[in-house]
């Protein structure tokens, strides 16, 4: 598998389920800007507890960033019979605007440090 760090548009709403075994996992898909005029799908899974809070309070079209590891994925399509390719990731961490603005909110749960009140100009003699 290779690491990864993405950031792309949901596609259509996250999917929450349930594995056989009890566990709960989301799945989404994530369009991703190559730079070129057609978007790269990702396929996405999480199975953090974090991951699937988060991703499943988003929807269609929200932006999101995704870490994990991703891997190529082979499969044929049904309807043509032709073998199709893609890429997966199984996401670990996740991070929407809805994270950052909630964090922005809450500026006493981060106090600024003792030293960053002191801070003296730093003067090294220079000149630019």
């Amino acid at each position: 598998m290779i690491d990864s760090l993405i950031n792309g548009r949901l596609i259509k709403d996250p999917q929450t389920r349930t594995a056989a075994t009890g566990s709960p996992y989301v799945q989404f898909l994530l369009a991703v800007s190559t730079g070129e005029v057609d978007k790269q799908i990702i396929s996405c899974i999480g199975f953090d507890e974090s991951v699937i809070e988060r991703v499943s309070k988003l929807k269609r079209g929200d932006a999101l960033a995704v870490a994990g590891g991703m891997k190529q994925t082979e499969w044929t399509d049904k309807a043509t019979n032709t073998p199709r390719h893609g890429l997966t990731i199984t996401v670990n961490q996740s991070l929407s605007l809805y994270d950052v603005r909630r964090k922005r909110k809450r500026p006493a749960d981060n106090p600024p440090s003792a030293q960053s009140n002191n801070r003296q100009p730093f003067n090294d003699d220079l000149e630019f």
